[in-house]
């Protein structure tokens, strides 16, 4: 009956940590392999202590230390979606150990029963178990769920604010694991520890996809803002351009070449800053650089665009190639308004460079200041989120990207250097 009640904390122990390390979307292989390894671990506690109680607290401790370190090497780093990735394995793997505890301590002391019958139940029903939550896989959020549940809208008094929804994952891991811990376990305990994980399991499932449908209504909403203000700026070129060819017909008529040639430089200039945007292959994107350029011009700010890489192979989707570029043009157009001259403007690259994209923006600072607060997601600006630059490096590094800064003299360059989709799909 013992080494029995072991066995099975070995198999808890592993079915415990596959589900939970399969619901963050790791690869099946490594999945298993992991699981397996905590399994044996756990397994071995039958040679250090004969308690069950002790033994399954000894376990719950393990999975505790060893599924933060397992968990996706990019989320090693102990930023807040690392956190957050290893409390929801902790969580998961915690509650469902919790009820597999309390099933197996009900089965197998279970009287008027035949051990055999006993150990068939309990392996009956760990096998169900572990099918019922690979039929719930396909809901499973898997990676880079933290972004959706981390979305916090307002001012920056709650930007970065941790999210409600975060809380329920300790709930669910202790509340759970608490009925194991005691001597006493019953069929009613045992129906209710199941009712229990599936419903919460369930419940956290539904709110990551509902936060994740509001990001997309959110981004397709951008999407369309983003578009409609391009089709305005053409539909206005197309007004215009009968002025213009009046303008200059005039202008010849009158042989005034001197205010013809005036009026083709600046008409050329406007020419010239939209064709810039031209080589991008989505036009949301043109849509977002035209605006600021907009913005830019009504601030009196020059900005002079490079383009020498469509985007089409960026790793990033449209939505997040957006947040990027817009993180940076905000910050350089915040800074660059403070300041008395603003004759450098604003300079923004992008290039390709080997595997990379390169994405470059510069402006005149300040200070020598600029960088650093930059970096720590500061903001001069009242009511500005003040979380451009950390969130576009948390953005780049989950593709395997970086940000990084530079000041030379009183010039501030941003640098977001980003794989390309074919690395990304490599990796």
């Amino acid at each position: 009956m013992l080494i029995a009640g072991y066995i099975f904390l070995g198999i808890q122990a592993a079915v415990s940590c596959m589900i939970a390390l399969k619901w963050l979307g790791m690869q099946r292989r490594r999945c298993v392999a992991l699981s397996l390894i905590a399994g044996m671990i756990c397994g071995s506690v039958f040679c250090l202590n004969r308690s069950m109680g002790m033994s399954y607290l000894a376990c719950q401790a393990f999975l505790i230390l060893y599924l933060p370190i397992v968990i996706h090497p990019q989320e090693r780093s102990m930023d807040g979606n690392a956190v957050m990735a290893a409390t929801a394995a902790v969580s998961v793997a915690c509650a469902l150990n919790g009820m597999f505890q309390v099933t197996s301590r009900t089965l197998l002391w279970m009287e008027g029963i035949s051990l055999f019958f006993r150990i068939v139940l309990v392996m009956l029903c760990l096998a169900g178990s572990f099918l019922f939550c690979r039929s719930l896989s396909g809901n499973f959020p898997g990676r880079d769920w933290q972004e959706y549940i981390g979305m916090e809208e307002g001012n920056g008094k709650t930007a970065g604010k941790v999210p409600a929804v975060y809380y329920l994952f300790p709930i669910f891991g202790i509340a759970l694991s608490i009925p194991a811990v005691g001597e006493g376990a019953g069929i009613s305990m045992m129906l209710l520890e199941w009712f229990a994980f599936f419903a919460g399991l369930h419940m956290l499932d539904l709110i990551i996809e509902n936060r994740r449908e509001q990001l997309n209504v959110l981004t397709e909403k951008q999407y369309r803002d983003e578009m409609q203000t391009y089709m305005s700026v053409i539909r206005s070129q197309r007004h215009d351009y009968n002025f213009h060819v009046q303008t200059l017909h005039g202008l010849i008529l009158r042989k005034d070449y001197e205010a013809c040639e005036k009026y083709l430089g600046e008409l050329l200039s406007d020419s010239i800053n939209m064709n810039a945007l031209l080589p991008l292959k989505d036009a949301a994107v043109s849509a977002l650089i035209l605006s600021f350029q907009n913005r830019a011009r009504l601030s009196g700010i020059p900005m002079e665009i490079t383009i020498e890489n469509d985007l089409s192979q960026i790793a990033t989707n449209v939505y997040e190639t957006n947040k990027v570029i817009g993180n940076l043009l905000q910050n350089a157009i915040d800074e660059t308004e403070m300041l008395p001259d603003k004759s450098y403007g604003i300079k923004l690259s992008i290039l390709k460079r080997g595997e990379f994209c390169i994405i470059n923006v510069s402006n005149r600072t300040r200070s020598f200041d600029a960088a650093q607060a930059y970096q720590l997601g500061a903001s001069s600006k009242t009511g500005h989120e003040g979380v451009g630059v950390a969130s576009v490096r948390a953005l780049a590094a989950k593709y395997g990207g970086i940000v990084y800064s530079r000041l030379e003299e009183d010039i501030l360059f941003f640098v977001a250097k980003i794989p390309l989709s074919l690395i990304k799909g490599g990796g």
